[in-house]
């Protein structure tokens, strides 16, 4: 925990390779090469909206999505995080998430999009949405894995 900020860093080092000369090889200073992407969205300077996820590769595609979904299609919080989320890096293989609609999903197939033959999890978004105007924070767990918003009060501290 960051003392005095309120969130946590990731301090697992599986992203390092044990085979010397590849791209993420253990050495002094360095970082592995790495998706996270804990993100920060501001409005007029001020923040709005925290977004994160694990998933590996498909960590950037959670937080692209749910950032998307929340404040160009003006989701409400949980309905973004819940939304199902599409995945792909090479195009003859798409990851997909159970709840897609039909004629999207058949939309996408005519056009020659080639999906897995089963649904799967992608990423497991969290989420809080600041709102200004009342002064409150939403915080969101996506429901594909354990988890929960919990919210704090500290007695007067802003």
């Amino acid at each position: 925990m960051v003392p005095g900020y309120g969130f946590m860093l990731n301090n697992e080092l599986t992203d390092f390779d044990a085979i010397p000369r590849g791209a993420n090889e253990v050495q002094p200073n360095k970082r592995p090469l790495c998706s996270m992407t804990p993100t920060i969205v501001f409005k007029d300077g001020k923040p709005v909206l925290t977004v994160g996820s694990p998933g590996g590769t498909t960590i950037i595609t959670s937080v692209l999505q749910t950032i998307l979904y929340t404040i160009e299609y003006d989701m409400e919080l949980k309905q973004a995080v819940e939304e199902p989320r599409i995945y792909t890096n090479n195009l003859n293989s798409y990851r997909y998430e159970d709840g897609i609609p039909t004629e999207v999903f058949n939309l996408l197939t005519s056009m020659g999009h080639k999906f897995g033959a089963e649904p799967t999890t992608i990423g497991n978004v969290q989420s809080i949405l600041i709102d200004h105007q009342n002064n409150s924070f939403k915080g969101v767990a996506d429901s594909s894995r354990n988890g929960a918003a919990i919210g704090i009060n500290l007695k007067g501290k802003k």
